[in-house]
């Protein structure tokens, strides 16, 4: 069905992005997107939030009022409640698969350099450029060799860099060498070669349709916002579809109603113009439990 047709109908969940897509250009909430989702709430449409960040990069919507407290992260492989700060699921990564194919991406990228992460902690390669380095907000896990990080403790999430190639061909490359015995993707910025890598099978939309099932929502009333290739599982699985127009060329191609930018708060207006539209009385927001 064409998004232009599904337009006008009120979804019963909200799920967006972070990055690009919900937060502003400076990574900060706007005040029409702050207010988008307390109003949301007040309307009984949870607002919940797939982020490919990890749980320790979530502040800027911890106290966000209105937002649902459960949140996607990791691109997937982990959720996350924000008010108890309990891990409710994860999924981690198989060791020695991941080394399989950091075995073949070496041999394809020779400048590739990894790195690790668990949800709650980050280890990587002496030549893996890491561009947050409070030591506070980003403990590492161990720096070293990838073969040695593996081991170190449970990871949901391989990071693989490159220096020479920008994100879409180093997607391609992986993509290539490791084939679906890992799910592979990415979210960066041009010029930044950044590919993100997880179990098989895991995306924002694998943890989101365990979350509506426990919420008791279809797939067919769910909204989704995104603007990068991670995102793309999860606009295909939802019902109603929508991307930013500052989103990737690939997304702005596919089948998706395209909202304002995220400098403009496409977002907040789009759900601001749900909630006019509701009807709805103010009921319990839904619950998720471990």
């Amino acid at each position: 069905m064409s998004p232009d047709v599904r337009a006008d109908r009120v979804p019963r969940l909200v799920v967006t992005d972070m990055d690009g897509t919900f937060l502003s250009p400076d990574g900060t909430v706007s005040e029409q997107n702050r207010a988008a989702v307390l109003a949301a709430q007040g309307a009984g449409i949870p607002v919940l939030f797939a982020t490919g960040r990890p749980v320790r990069w979530l502040e800027v919507i911890r106290d966000l009022p209105g937002a649902h407290p459960t949140v996607i992260a990791s691109n997937g492989a982990v959720l996350y409640d924000l008010g108890t700060g309990e891990l409710l699921d994860r999924v981690c990564v198989d060791p020695a698969v991941a080394l399989e194919a950091v075995r073949a991406v070496r041999l394809a990228v020779p400048d590739a350099a990894f790195a690790f992460e668990s949800g709650t902690r980050f280890g990587h390669e002496p030549g893996y450029r890491v561009w947050r380095s409070d030591p506070a907000v980003d403990p590492a896990l161990h720096t070293g060799p990838a073969e040695e990080i593996a081991h170190t403790e449970p990871f949901v999430k391989m990071l693989v860099q490159s220096q020479a190639l920008d994100a879409d061909q180093l997607l391609a490359d992986v993509r290539r060498v490791v084939g679906d015995r890992l799910t592979t993707t990415h979210s960066a910025n041009p010029g930044i070669g950044l590919v993100e890598v997880s179990g098989p099978g895991v995306s924002k939309a694998s943890m989101l349709a365990r979350c509506c099932a426990r919420l008791g929502i279809d797939a067919a009333d769910v909204a989704a916002f995104g603007d990068m290739p991670n995102d793309v599982a999860m606009l295909s699985w939802a019902g109603l579809p929508h991307v930013v127009a500052n989103a990737h060329p690939v997304l702005l191609e596919g089948p998706y109603r395209v909202v304002p930018a995220n400098a403009e708060s496409g977002v907040g207006r789009t759900i601001l113009d749900w909630v006019a539209r509701s009807g709805r009385a103010v009921d319990a927001e839904p619950t998720l439990t471990s």
